[in-house]
Formats: C-alpha cells, structure tokens, sequence
C-alpha cells in the first residue's frame, strides 16, 4: 500500500473532508437563527383633519375661467383661498361661501387674487379650510395663465 503523501489527490480530499466536519459542526445552531421569527405590532393614528382635495377643470373653451371642486372630510367654519406670490409665501386669503365640505369655486383669470402672482406661471391655488374642533386643512392645485398678455386666460395644469 502506498502511502497518504504518494496517493494523488488524497490530501485535497481529506481537506475538503475535515472542512465539511468542521462546518457541519455548526450546521444545527445556524438552522435555529435560521428558524427564528418575531413578530411586530404597530399602531398608526392621525391627529386632526386629512387633507382636502381641490381639482381644477376646465369650463368654457375661451379659458377665461376654471372651476375648483373641493371637497374635505368635514363643514367647515370657515374657507379662504389664497395664491402663491412671487416671494414664495401666500397671499392673504378671500373668503369663500357658502360653507360646505364639498363645492365648487369660479375662478377667473382675471381674478384680482390672481394679481398678487403676477409673473407667475404656473401658479399654486391654496383653500384653507378651518375647523370648529380641529386643525386647520389645506387643499392645494395649480393654475397656468398666459404670462406677458391681458387676454385673462387660465388653465387647469
């Protein structure tokens, strides 16, 4: 018989023989993390009022005017709708009635609250909706107008 060093290939094989021991070794401890489960509980709640919808359509083919129906999850106290300014911030806001939770505003554009964004287009129409008991929601979309003309055209974006 030969001996262990003068058989070709035996040393390779006891190797690989001694690594699979070694590692099957381990095996039963590594199927228990693999086997392990937990289980999570999470509770989400929602402080005040969701935020309202304002969706812009268009109405006459000259463009002179789009309607803004808006609709939140509550009536409202009061309901103010303010444009973007050139400056970033808001204007201040012009009183819609009658209040409702749902609606529709005539928005010309040829507005005067339209003129606090002159230059602007496209142009980000906010409703504020205040609450009795909650906070206040917003309800936000954009207009486009035909900047550099007087035509007083407005689009739904």
């Amino acid at each position: 018989m030969k001996t262990p060093r003068r058989i070709p290939g035996l040393l390779p094989a006891i190797g690989a023989f001694v690594l699979t021991v070694l590692l099957g070794a381990g095996g039963a401890s590594a199927s228990a993390l693999w086997q392990q489960s937990a289980t999570a509980t999470m509770t989400v709640t929602a402080d005040g009022t969701w935020p309202g919808q304002l969706i812009c359509s268009r109405v006459d083919s000259a463009d002179k005017f789009v309607d803004l129906a808006y609709a939140f999850s509550g009536t409202p106290t009061a309901l103010a709708l303010s444009v973007k300014k050139a400056d970033g911030t808001y204007g201040a806001g012009t009183a819609v009635t009658p209040l409702s939770s749902t609606g529709t505003i005539q928005l010309r554009g040829d507005s005067s609250l339209l003129t606090a964004s002159a230059g602007i287009s496209p142009v980000s129409v906010r409703l504020t909706a205040s609450f009795a008991n909650q906070p206040q929601a917003l309800a936000e979309t954009t207009v486009r107008l035909d900047i550099g003309t007087s035509n007083g055209k407005i689009y739904c974006s």
